[in-house]
């Protein structure tokens, strides 16, 4: 028995902050995700919901696009407490990368560190060209816009 709780006890430390692998965002962590200058390559940043239907469209694109360019990173941030619903939700797009869920900061201060011109609406996407350049999106978006907005070669 003792045997079991070493091995046991390592896996669990080393799995992400949560039971879906979610982190909280606070504040500080809201506003280094959307900093530019910290993104060396093209990075999606999708801010949804689970109760929000146009969200999980965005999301599958997202997933596809990763799967077509490993370059890709994709960082989702559900806008709403972690719960137990949220992980199916993202393992059935196929969304890969980061995950996070507001923390105990107030959800308004979030919204604002994330992105000071947001107004709620979702979804919402953060696109980084790797380069320093930053676009931000509301609704439902192709694979056209997403593609120019990160600086990715047209598909094919």
């Amino acid at each position: 028995m003792i045997r079991l709780a070493a091995p046991l006890a390592a896996l669990f430390l080393a799995l992400p902050a949560g039971a879906g692998g979610f982190s909280p965002l606070d504040r500080a962590a809201a506003r280094e995700l959307t900093d530019p200058g910290r993104h060396r390559q093209p990075t999606v940043v999708a801010l949804w919901s689970s109760d929000c239907v146009h969200c999980k469209k965005n999301l599958g694109l997202f997933a596809t696009l990763a799967k077509a360019d490993r370059r890709l990173r994709v960082v989702t941030v559900a806008t709403e407490p972690e719960s137990p619903a949220l992980t199916p939700l993202l393992e059935r797009t196929g969304v890969p990368g980061e995950r996070f869920a507001y923390g105990g900061d107030n959800p308004e201060a979030l919204a604002y560190a994330l992105d000071p011109a947001w107004a709620g609406e979702l979804p919402r996407t953060l696109l980084f060209d790797g380069k320093g350049g930053r676009t931000a999106a509301s609704g439902v978006l192709d694979e056209a816009r997403v593609r120019a907005a990160l600086g990715l070669a047209p598909a094919r």
